[in-house]
């Protein structure tokens, strides 16, 4: 589980916010986070074992959201599947209460 957090505020000038934001912004992210980040970069003092822990753990919780991803496509197919058929039964049975001939192959 996740250790409790604290909010933290810092004043910054507006060319460091605006720096932030360029980075976040190239990399996807928000200012915060990219704060985040340089913060606990330096908090490590450089220590290379703390940085590869922290990048291991980053890329655990990349490997569990892309596997949920995955998940979730395999789902979203599924029931696209699913309404196809639907679609094609629904589609049948109002031909067939319209007293329309049923469309495919004749049946011998």
């Amino acid at each position: 589980m996740a250790e409790p957090t604290q909010p933290l505020s810092i004043r910054l000038a507006t060319s460091d916010i605006d720096h932030l934001t360029e980075r976040a912004r190239r990399i996807s992210g928000t200012p915060t986070g990219v704060a985040r980040e340089l913060i606990r970069s330096g908090l490590s003092d450089g220590d290379p074992f703390t940085q590869a822990e922290r990048l291991l753990k980053i890329e655990r919780k990349l490997a569990s959201l892309a596997q949920d991803m995955q998940l979730a496509l395999k789902a979203s197919d599924q029931t696209t599947d699913s309404l196809a058929r639907l679609e094609t039964m629904f589609d049948a049975l109002l031909r067939a209460l319209g007293g329309e001939p049923p469309e495919g192959p004749p049946h011998a």
